[in-house]
């Protein structure tokens, strides 16, 4: 049973991907991208056990996303409307 939802959906993402790609390339780029470093970054947060997941791990998404959104908040300040 499980195998049968994870096939649906695989291939639940895949159709969306396509109509992704059909109207917006660039998000169906930035999509594949963001799935190929989440299935890495996946693989590599597996190897912890909660025994020896380190302290900085459970904040580690917060840390991104202000990250991003600080250096989108720069990219916005020089590239602004003159």
């Amino acid at each position: 049973m499980t195998e049968f939802l994870a096939t649906l959906l695989l291939m639940g993402l895949a159709l969306l991907w396509m109509v992704a790609w059909r109207r917006r390339r660039h998000f169906a780029v930035g999509a594949l991208i963001g799935a190929v470093v989440a299935l890495v970054a996946s693989n590599w947060v597996r190897s912890f056990d909660l025994d020896t997941m380190p302290i900085w791990l459970p904040a580690l998404p917060f840390a991104l996303v202000a990250t991003t959104l600080f250096g989108f908040g720069v990219l916005a300040w020089f590239w602004g409307e003159e």
